[in-house]
């Protein structure tokens, strides 16, 4: 692979653009709260047009989808970009995306859920390490409890390499001992599952794969665990860590979620760990997609062990 890119750190008095590429805002008086959240850090916003369109349950057209998505890289005003929301719909335009714009105006990207289709993505295609991080919904929900926001601060201002990445409440699970070194990818689970078998599916070779998922019964998630199983992914990774699996209730009969890794993944001789603070719940504790990381399952913690942020340029040029 070529070498990775590198991205501006945020600063007091930087711009975030903030863009809807899946599903339309449905509530678009909240976003003030982003606003004065984003300003407490010192931080201006600018929204997309996304923010406000409308396409059906989209927001606005792919056209206007993918549009928006290049004029925040493009636009040299804004310093790093935010989705404001997942749902769905970042799959229609992964293939229509100019990767090699993306690779000539590097930015700070951030979202999860559906926007883990455009997290590997950029990554993979650009050379763009992204961050599986909050979106705009979440960084202004009063749920937000203080964990989360401290490492949201800390993940945009500081640098990366040497961070120790565990959970707030240190109450992560081991299921199979060990430490692993290796790129991370991944995301949600579904999103995993749909992108199999096409030129934009999520890389599990030689990574530490991140997996979380939300309002899917146990069933579900079975079955999707078992696509992953059939088609050698599972073999192909280094390690793995699952993150919140929110809301996704057994009927009876059905298993538990531990239970299912559990069947998967004990066998693996690879590292794995369980209930890790990210995903569609709070605490959410941001990880990196694309940059090298040491998974110690035994102590239940990530290390990120490459820099997402270039150096900082001299004021005066």
């Amino acid at each position: 692979m070529e070498d990775k890119l590198k991205v501006k750190k945020i600063k007091k008095g930087d711009t975030i653009g903030l863009i809807c590429p899946s599903s339309r805002n449905k509530q678009p008086e909240k976003m003030k709260k982003i606003e004065e959240a984003l300003a407490s850090l010192g931080l201006k916003v600018q929204f997309g047009r996304t923010c406000f369109s409308q396409d059906g349950y989209l927001a606005g057209t792919d056209e206007e989808r993918l549009n928006d998505l290049h004029q925040m890289f493009l636009d040299p005003n804004i310093d790093g970009i935010i989705c404001y929301k997942g749902g769905c719909g970042a799959s229609r335009i992964v293939d229509k995306i100019d990767y090699k714009l993306i690779q000539q105006h590097p930015k700070l990207f951030m979202g999860f859920s559906d926007i883990t289709v455009l997290l590997n993505n950029l990554y993979q295609q650009s050379h763009l390490p992204t961050i599986h991080g909050q979106v705009g919904i979440f960084l202004s929900s009063p749920k937000c409890d203080l964990d989360s926001w401290n490492d949201f601060a800390q993940i945009l201002t500081t640098n990366t390499q040497g961070r120790v990445l565990k959970n707030p409440q240190n109450d992560a699970k081991t299921v199979q001992g060990g430490v692993a070194i290796g790129e991370m990818s991944g995301g949600n689970l579904c999103l995993i599952s749909d992108l199999i078998g096409t030129p934009y599916e999520v890389d599990f070779k030689d990574k530490i794969v991140f997996i979380e998922e939300v309002d899917e019964p146990p069933y579900n998630i079975d079955r999707m665990l078992a696509q992953l199983r059939l088609g050698g992914y599972l073999e192909q990774a280094k390690g793995f860590v699952f993150g919140h699996f929110t809301d996704c209730n057994k009927e009876e009969d059905e298993p538990e979620i531990d239970d299912l890794i559990q069947e998967y993944f004990q066998f693996l001789d690879k590292p794995v760990l369980t209930h890790f603070a990210c995903g569609h719940q709070f605490p959410f504790i941001n990880l990196p997609i694309g940059l090298k990381v040491r998974l110690d399952a035994n102590k239940q913690e990530i290390t990120i062990l490459e820099e997402y942020y270039r150096e900082e340029e001299n004021e005066e040029n």
